[in-house]
């Protein structure tokens, strides 16, 4: 969306009903307590009203199980097939997102075909986690399930043109050759590792880590394979898998309450995608496409602040050409709030 629209407004008001919803509580016995987030992407810190232009996300993750109790949550997610896991806790989560795409030209009423398509995502995800070692490392599986719809009853010009026509913007005018309605699926598998690379030996405050992750998506949605690594450093680091953003498979979940601490991360990551309903077109009905690259890659930088009781998160993302014909590399930004109590 354009610069200096309502999505900052929408983002402060979002985070601020969240907040005064969470009641606080110790979290005891080893387990991260319950959090709820939200997240909103916009390219509106680079200037630019194109291409992946509006994302908001809203996740809840539940307080965490002991994987070896009765309850359906921990039998649930030892069913499911992961790579090897010493695993130490569980937990589900559920999600709820719009995804906005537009073409670079939003003036024009008529098909761009050298352009992707104007096309709206509206899901719903149900996650299963466990945190536990594997070897060296602390590590993560996260299982997640998403469901929802392409089309017009994603309801993306309703969404992009009302906060246009509040902020007095020229309107998008070629949703009418958006992509048509069909269901949206994803079936996503992801691991993240992470392994202290140094701290500091006197007070223990800062310190230095390593993410890697590698993982998996089934669907039209997005059908790929990807991998890469993040580094952090900070001061009194939370004991989570680092900040993630809406497109992550695995979504940032939240770990201990703490005391105060902040860190700065960069990190990168490559995905080699067979199939991508957003550029490709729908697969049920004939519709406007795109030839997509097959590799995609990401850098991602940012900081976050890790209070006792929630974190605050800005990431900058760097994307390369996604399709055949685009003139540019895409850069958007991602505000993050995420709430977190005891049990």
């Amino acid at each position: 969306m354009k610069p200096g629209s309502s999505c900052f407004k929408q983002f402060c008001c979002s985070a601020l009903a969240i907040a005064f919803a969470a009641v606080s509580a110790l979290a005891g016995d080893g387990f991260a307590g319950s959090s709820v987030g939200v997240m909103q992407e916009n390219d509106l810190v680079v200037r630019t009203d194109r291409h992946y232009t509006q994302g908001l996300k809203f996740t809840f993750f539940a307080t965490e199980h002991d994987p070896n109790d009765a309850s359906w949550v921990s039998r649930w997610a030892g069913a499911l097939p992961a790579l090897p896991l010493g695993a130490a806790a569980t937990r589900y989560g559920i999600g709820f997102g719009q995804n906005i795409y537009t073409p670079t030209n939003i003036a024009a009423t008529t098909l761009q075909v050298n352009d992707r398509p104007y096309a709206a995502l509206l899901y719903g995800s149900f996650m299963l986690q466990q945190r536990g070692t594997a070897g060296e490392f602390a590590a993560l599986d996260h299982w997640q399930l998403d469901l929802g719809i392409i089309g017009p009853q994603a309801f993306g010009e309703e969404a992009q043109n009302t906060v246009h026509r509040l902020r007095k913007f020229d309107l998008a005018l070629g949703w009418g050759n958006q992509l048509t309605t069909e269901p949206a699926l994803a079936l996503k598998y992801e691991r993240i590792w992470r392994r202290e690379l140094w701290r500091q030996t006197d007070s223990h405050d800062f310190a230095l880590q390593f993410l890697p992750q590698a993982g998996v998506s089934l669907g039209n949605i997005g059908t790929y394979a990807g991998a890469g690594c993040y580094f952090r450093f900070g001061w009194r680091v939370p004991d989570d898998f680092s900040q993630r953003t809406i497109d992550s498979i695995t979504p940032h979940s939240g770990g201990m309450e703490q005391k105060f601490g902040c860190y700065a991360f960069i990190g990168a990551e490559g995905r080699a995608v067979a199939y991508n309903a957003l550029l490709d077109g729908n697969l049920l009905h004939a519709s406007h496409h795109v030839s997509k690259h097959p590799l995609v890659g990401d850098l991602k930088l940012g900081f976050v602040l890790a209070f006792k009781y929630c974190d605050l998160a800005y990431t900058q993302i760097v994307r390369s050409k996604e399709f055949v014909g685009q003139r540019e590399i895409d850069s958007f930004g991602s505000l993050a709030l995420r709430v977190k109590w005891g049990k």
